[in-house]
């Protein structure tokens, strides 16, 4: 284990330390956002042509469709554009059109448009879908693109308004839901009404759940001002159904672990009859169904928001059991390849269904410390053999964008989406020249796992109060700005210090000045626990720990959850050190 201080601050205040580290140079600005932070919509290119052609289309009750895309931000920003247009007129043929095939993206072969649209809508998607808009645009569609991913190619063949492609628009970390409601901004000036902000908080949740950083100004006050204020009716029942884990605090850092996954876990691999039924209640499309919990004989009658909310927890909890299976599988056939290869790349055609190769290279990356390529075999026309795939790098990687790394090998067909989530595809025959070029881009690269922490102290000098304000910090974790971290030195304990807890008894706990340390499920420290010291010794060691606040039961504890440590060795106990131990809090 290493560790090292951040070089930004030295500030004896925790709350502004921790910012000036992550890189916020206005502390007292960005602890005190406004609405003066948000963007003008006309710095977006295209915005007032893509607002003339929907006006036009509007006005003449041209039929309009709209595409959801295949994540989290995808049916947000879809939702917000159809419930505009529903709030603009109750009656308007709008339509909207869900993927078929897992996780695909943008207008991808397996997109059919309604007959008779006349404008296409296709909000966090399509930038460099080239061909297929240039198609669609031939059958008379007006096609409107509002996203946020990076251009790999020109596409004159639609409206495109994308912050990337925005030279005046500051803002590169906004989501598609952002865009689209820079878009209904627009639209509410040009129709003289107030509508945009009433579906803040799907642009907020959207946000969150792409992964946007949030030391962005603007991005924050509207995921600030979206939380405050949720209106939804899908996302009440979610945030219902989980209010065991979100505790009452909706803040980002929780709707990132126990809302987005539930929707996203239902978006790769719920039934297609599920997703829709998802995306209908999302959009304010009122049923009730007869259920019959289990153990009951009669059934109850159950709305379209609850049944959304429950079958999506059902849906995560079957991701989450295929995930844990295709990680161990993956984590195995990886361990057989060259440990000197820079990056780590698999053939999981047999092994994960196609909706869980991105949720898998994350935890994949993470595991090896390096970045991950999955690959699944794809049909092509010719019989050519083609892998398609998922590509994550991971957290504090020295790469900046593993997207660009991957796109100057000529051995790779593509590599589309984010800097370092993206999709990829490559021809069977080239995968081995593949990882030899990334080997050689990659050559000088050091991944460097030493963790980064906001204060250093010696066992004697840790307190409450120090503990308490890192732990108070809960509401500002997110994108960018990682969790506060603590390295404490020279902890000396006997084994008697220790306590073994937990359902399965492999949770570690010590306690010292009304702070509880908590190691969970580590077997290997076990077996370090059982076997490196008699009772009679004292170990040495140093750790790594994330300060929290936890609420069992009503009762909060300030706790630190140890991440990692340093065993510096035994010495043998006397009673005297006995004496200091229960004096200093041990």
């Amino acid at each position: 284990m290493r560790y090292k201080l951040y070089k930004n601050s030295n500030n004896e205040n925790v709350k502004i330390r921790v910012l000036e580290n992550r890189g916020i140079k206005d502390v007292n600005r960005y602890l005190n956002l406004s609405d003066s932070e948000i963007i003008n919509y006309s710095l977006l290119s295209n915005m007032n042509i893509a607002v003339e052609c929907f006006v036009k289309h509007f006005n003449n009750k041209s039929s309009i469709a709209i595409l959801v895309d295949s994540d989290v931000d995808g049916y947000c920003s879809a939702a917000m554009m159809y419930l505009y247009i529903k709030k603009l007129d109750s009656n308007y043929p709008v339509s909207y059109i869900l993927h078929k095939r897992a996780k695909a993206h943008g207008l991808s072969e397996d997109v059919v448009i309604p007959e008779g649209t006349k404008l296409l809508i296709i909000p966090d998607a399509s930038t460099n879908d080239y061909e297929q808009c240039k198609k669609i645009k031939e059958q008379g569609i007006d096609i409107i693109i509002l996203d946020h991913h990076e251009k790999e190619f020109d596409n004159p063949n639609a409206i495109i308004v994308n912050n990337q492609t925005s030279e005046k628009y500051e803002n590169k970390d906004f989501s598609g839901a952002g865009i689209v409601y820079k878009f209904l901004l627009a639209l509410d000036s040009e129709l003289w009404v107030e509508y945009a902000d009433e579906f803040l908080d799907l642009c907020a949740w959207a946000n969150i759940s792409d992964d946007m950083d949030m030391r962005s100004y603007e991005t924050k006050h509207i995921v600030d001002k979206g939380l405050s204020n949720i209106q939804n009716d899908f996302l009440k029942a979610l945030i219902k159904a989980q209010e065991f884990s979100l505790k009452g605090k909706i803040n980002i850092h929780n709707v990132q672990w126990y809302l987005t996954p539930v929707l996203n876990g239902l978006i790769r691999i719920g039934s297609d009859e599920d997703k829709e039924l998802v995306f209908r209640a999302m959009i304010g499309d009122y049923e009730e169904f007869d259920y019959k919990k289990r153990g009951q004989t009669e059934a109850i009658k159950e709305n379209i928001y609850d049944r959304a909310a429950r079958i999506s927890k059902n849906a995560k909890s079957r991701q989450d059991n295929s995930r844990k299976s295709g990680i161990a599988k993956i984590i195995e056939v990886l361990g057989e390849q060259n440990p000197e290869n820079k990056v780590v790349v698999a053939d999981v055609t047999t092994i994960l269904d196609e909706g869980l190769t991105g949720v898998v290279a994350i935890k994949v990356a993470e595991h090896f410390n390096k970045p991950c390529i999955l690959l699944k075999e794809m049909k092509t026309d010719d019989g050519t053999k083609v892998f398609g795939g998922s590509m994550r790098n991971f957290d504090n990687s020295p790469i900046d964008s593993f997207k660009d790394i991957i796109n100057s090998c000529p051995s790779f067909n593509y590599c589309m989406g984010h800097p370092n989530a993206a999709g990829i595809s490559i021809n069977a025959d080239n995968v081995e020249n593949g990882i030899q070029e990334l080997n050689e881009r990659l050559k000088d690269v050091v991944y460097d796992t030493t963790y980064r922490v906001d204060f250093i102290k010696d066992m004697s000098d840790v307190d409450f109060a120090l503990i308490n304000e890192m732990a108070q910090l809960e509401n500002i974790v997110a994108k960018g700005i990682d969790t506060p971290l603590i390295a404490i030195e020279n902890i000396e304990l006997r084994k008697q210090d220790f306590a073994v807890k937990g359902k399965n008894a492999d949770t570690l706990q010590f306690s010292f000045n009304d702070i509880e340390f908590i190691i969970f499920g580590s077997n290997e420290l076990l077996k370090w626990f059982d076997n490196c010291w008699d009772d009679n010794e004292i170990v040495m060691f140093d750790l790594v720990g994330e300060p929290k606040i936890n609420d069992f039961n009503g009762v909060r504890t300030i706790q630190v959850n140890i991440k990692d440590i340093n065993f510096n060795g035994t010495k043998e106990g006397t009673d005297e050190d006995t004496e200091d131990d229960e004096e200093a809090g041990w």
